[in-house]
């Protein structure tokens, strides 16, 4: 109950602080959080002393303007890191693929039935684990797409 009143001034610097301790560890966040506090910053500054049916002014376009280049450049550089992680999933994907055997009858069979490549009957074995009738049923049932 004894807690001592902060000034106004004091008051500002304690938001200050607020922010700079909930600031986003990653560098795409915090980015993201700077475009909307600049957004917020402009129109807490319109609010104060204008009303809000006047039309936007250059500064307020040139605002969101920078503010929304800032979250394209945010998202840009996180679908860099995500295809980054997409580059070293695969060659996960193809260390288990080796593990799994594949019979050469079954090869054969989906060359000859399904007038595939020995390639592409390979990789549709693979992709079925070596199992040769879910790879078969898989290439004759039509993909679903999610829409």
């Amino acid at each position: 109950m004894t807690e001592p009143i902060q000034s106004a001034s004091n008051v500002g610097d304690a938001g200050d602080d607020e922010t700079t301790q909930n600031l986003p560890n990653n560098a795409e966040d915090r980015k993201a959080a700077a475009a909307l506090s600049a957004l917020n910053a402009n129109a807490m500054s319109q609010d104060s002393g204008e009303t809000a049916s006047k039309q936007p002014s250059a500064a307020d376009q040139e605002a969101l303007g920078k503010a929304m280049s800032r979250l394209e450049i945010a998202s840009g550089q996180g679908k860099k890191g995500d295809s980054a992680s997409k580059k070293n999933q695969p060659k996960k994907e193809t260390e288990v693929k080796k593990k799994i055997k594949i019979a050469s009858e079954d090869v054969n069979f989906l060359v000859d039935e399904l007038d595939l490549t020995k390639n592409k009957a390979t990789e549709l074995l693979r992709s079925h684990e070596g199992d040769a009738t879910q790879a078969i049923r898989a290439f004759i049932s039509p993909s679903v797409k999610a829409s």
